[in-house]
């Protein structure tokens, strides 16, 4: 007998795993990607629901605190996964195709200029970040390796509030996460034009659902990644 092309066979096991009838993920408060009280619970959420809803999968987010919306998913049988993650090969994560891209950079003060070209020109600087959030796998070594000073906070709204009053130097943050607390906290949108968005980037990273261990992660994959390849808003 022939042997099968190894694709054939692989869809023909795809075919044969039973469906995920059910998605419930864990998720944060990242506005204005994902939210509890956002439109749609935010942009990334609104696609997943979109996605799932046109194949008649129902989708349940719980928004927890980062760090716990990610230890209870490698934890919860329940649970499929989290989002929004960035890829990275040390995380126990099945991951689905991209759902966006994040501009990674640094905001700082208007009144100070910020020059710089490699990481190392960040050492003498306060910089923010938030506890449990991964940055870029280089600005991540350098703080393990004890060349940039970092101070960790519960949130972006926090750390920019740090960096307007003069307790912070410079903030790790996505660009449309800084646009939106501007333009909704009432505090930082009074001195908006005190902070600003580097132009030169830490990284552009995408975003996915990670699915984590159990039977059903790999073929929770495949059906939200068939959901979104054939997703017509």
């Amino acid at each position: 007998m022939r042997a099968l092309p190894y694709s054939s066979w692989f869809f023909g096991l795809w075919l044969c795993a039973s469906p995920v009838n059910a998605f419930e993920l864990n998720s944060l408060e990242w506005p204005p990607y994902t939210g509890a009280a956002l439109p749609e619970q935010g942009q990334l959420s609104s696609l997943l629901h979109g996605a799932l809803a046109q194949q008649d999968i129902p989708l349940k987010i719980r928004f927890l605190p980062w760090n716990r919306a990610v230890k209870t998913a490698l934890t919860s049988p329940e649970t499929l996964g989290y989002f929004p993650e960035y890829q990275a090969p040390d995380l126990p994560c099945v991951y689905s195709d991209s759902l966006g891209t994040s501009r990674l950079g640094l905001a700082h003060r208007s009144s100070e200029s910020l020059d710089w070209q490699q990481l190392t020109d960040l050492a003498p600087y306060r910089i923010g970040v938030v506890s449990g959030y991964r940055n870029t796998p280089a600005f991540d070594q350098s703080v393990a390796h004890g060349v940039l000073q970092v101070e960790a906070s519960n949130s972006d709204r926090t750390n920019l509030l740090k960096l307007l009053y003069g307790r912070l130097d410079l903030v790790v943050i996505d660009q449309a996460v800084m646009q939106y607390w501007l333009q909704t906290s009432e505090e930082l949108g009074r001195s908006a034009k005190q902070l600003a968005f580097s132009p030169r980037l830490l990284g552009e990273l995408s975003l996915h659902v990670c699915f984590v261990g159990g039977p059903d992660a790999e073929q929770a994959r495949r059906q939200l990644n068939h959901a979104l390849r054939s997703f017509q808003p």
